[in-house]
């Protein structure tokens, strides 16, 4: 080793001179030109003058010390890789940390160029820019890692020789924190869905299922802003509900919401319906005019149900008022501010309405800021048990009766279509409680439609087929033939028809031995 590499981190780039061997290269010295015989060693500087002196002792102690740690000895006890490169990007050198974290053997490494390893390799750039980079969590797609990288140039009188990279594996840390910011994310869902949850008790809105929950989350959500939103979803599963959930939770729960159904107005009235008029403007018009629902809900919500059934000419104007904030009223020179949060619902699919020419795709897009899909019933069947008591009881209550539901029905009411949804199954819940004079809900009080839908119930209200048995046979014949239409329903996931039924393991088997019901499933 030479002497000079040994005293540099204490002379600098200091000579030393005084105390060497005859006819010594100060620029190769070794410790076989020390002239041990002098108990000083000097160190000049480059006009020749003295600037210190070194013992002997302590030079003695510095190659003791070389010897027992040399630089690569070090260099490998470090957790962070090592690497440098020359300036054709060869590798001369890397510690065991590199080895390590890359899972390559030194022996692969060394003398490979850094472009066959890492083609995009960020030391690289440093050969070009010559200035250092660091970067944290970066990462490197050969070896799906993550690093946290210092990259720095070496020069040596002023030339640039090298390039030397430290950095280290921060994948751990990273993937870490990506597992708390899912679980972050999965608390907040997790808190989103508890306040859905109060917020439907609150507004007696009924459902546990994920999907309606998710829904409702996304409405307090968005509530918490301007945009407009566009609910979607089938008849009878609770759009306007939605609607008032957003409305509740908005800024704007002060002043007015005012709903439209744009289905249920004429076409030669909805323009008046919506803008209003001036007195006198048209044969009828009433002498003081009106105010349209735009008027109305200024300052507050406007709800237009069932948009995708308004007129094209009606559309533009639509599409005006939600551009230029203001609304032309019928008979009315001067157009009139208007300061609205719009929400929309649609049970048709506007998609294809726009392509039939029949939506304005323009409208489309001012009106679907925010989508919200509300599931149907059959998407949220865990809910029916509970929307068919809660509604079950406001009808005990409204006609003063103490009915419950029966078994037979509540597996009935599993297994139903439900093409009508909520509502229909309001309307379900509502003719039973006027219908029924017993204490239990039997299938004899379902509603006529119900009871001639799939093959599941007798032809006439007051009039039973029992064949040649008893009435508890003809009960078990038609309980098992829900049962069957459940599992064919679940394509013969058992698991999901045991559910469906609402059945404890042990009965929902016990069933299928008593019914000779052997077909497979899972």
């Amino acid at each position: 080793m030479k002497l000079l590499d040994i005293m540099k981190p204490w002379i600098g780039n200091k000579q030393i001179k005084n105390g060497l061997n005859e006819n010594s290269n100060v620029h190769s010295l070794t410790i076989d030109d020390i002239n041990w015989s002098s108990s000083m060693i000097e160190v000049m500087n480059d006009e020749g003058n003295k600037t210190g002196e070194v013992t002997k002792e302590l030079l003695l102690y510095l190659l003791k010390v070389t010897a027992m740690w040399m630089l690569g000895d070090i260099m490998d006890k470090f957790q962070e890789a090592v690497i440098a490169i020359d300036l054709e990007g060869r590798i001369f050198y890397v510690n065991r940390a590199y080895s390590r974290i890359l899972g390559v053997a030194t022996r692969n490494i060394i003398g490979r160029k850094i472009q066959q390893i890492e083609p995009e390799a960020e030391i690289l750039k440093v050969i070009d820019t010559k200035l250092p980079i660091i970067k944290k969590n970066q990462y490197i797609k050969t070896l799906d890692k993550y690093v946290s990288v210092h990259i720095f140039p070496i020069e040596q009188d002023g030339e640039l020789k090298a390039v030397a990279s430290i950095f280290r594996d921060s994948t751990t840390l990273v993937k870490l924190g990506q597992e708390v910011e899912n679980a972050n994310e999965i608390a907040m869902s997790y808190r989103r869905q508890m306040e859905a949850q109060n917020d439907l008790g609150k507004l007696k809105i009924i459902g546990n299922s994920p999907s309606f929950l998710r829904t409702v989350s996304q409405a307090i959500i968005v509530a918490k802003t301007e945009a407009t939103v566009l609910i979607k979803g089938e008849n009878g599963v609770g759009k306007e509900e939605i609607a008032k959930v957003i409305y509740s939770h908005s800024e704007r729960k002060d002043r007015p919401m005012i709903m439209v159904n744009c289905a249920a107005i004429p076409e030669n009235l909805i323009e008046s319906e919506l803008f209003g008029y001036e007195g006198g403007s048209f044969t009828g018009a009433k002498s003081g005019g009106k105010m349209g629902k735009f008027e109305l809900a200024n300052g507050g919500t406007l709800f237009l149900d069932e948009i995708g059934d308004m007129p094209l000419a009606m559309q533009s104007k639509l599409l005006r008022v939600l551009e230029n904030r203001e609304i032309e009223k019928i008979g009315r020179q001067k157009n009139i501010p208007v300061d609205i949060r719009m929400i929309a619902a649609s049970n048709q699919p506007l998609d294809i309405l726009i392509k039939e020419k029949k939506f304005r795709q323009d409208l489309y897009f001012r009106l679907n800021i925010v989508e919200i899909e509300v599931p149907s019933l059959r998407d949220r069947r865990e809910d029916i048990g509970l929307l068919a008591n809660y509604f079950l009881q406001k009808y005990n209550k409204k006609y003063g009766k103490s009915i419950v539901l029966s078994q037979e029905v509540l597996s009935f009411l599993y297994s139903y279509s439900w093409p009508g949804n909520v509502r229909e199954l309001q309307n379900c819940m509502e003719y039973a409680g006027i219908m029924c004079f017993e204490d239990t809900f039997k299938l004899i009080h379902l509603p006529p439609h119900m009871k001639e839908s799939i093959g599941l119930t007798v032809e006439k209200e007051n009039e039973f087929d029992y064949g040649n048995g008893t009435l508890k046979e003809a009960v078990e014949a038609f309980e098992k033939k829900v049962i069957l239409s459940a599992i064919s329903a679940c394509e013969d996931n058992r698991s999901k028809a045991m559910k469906l039924l609402g059945l404890s393991r042990r009965t929902f088997y016990r069933k299928l031995n008593d019914y000779s019901i052997h077909s497979g499933g899972k």
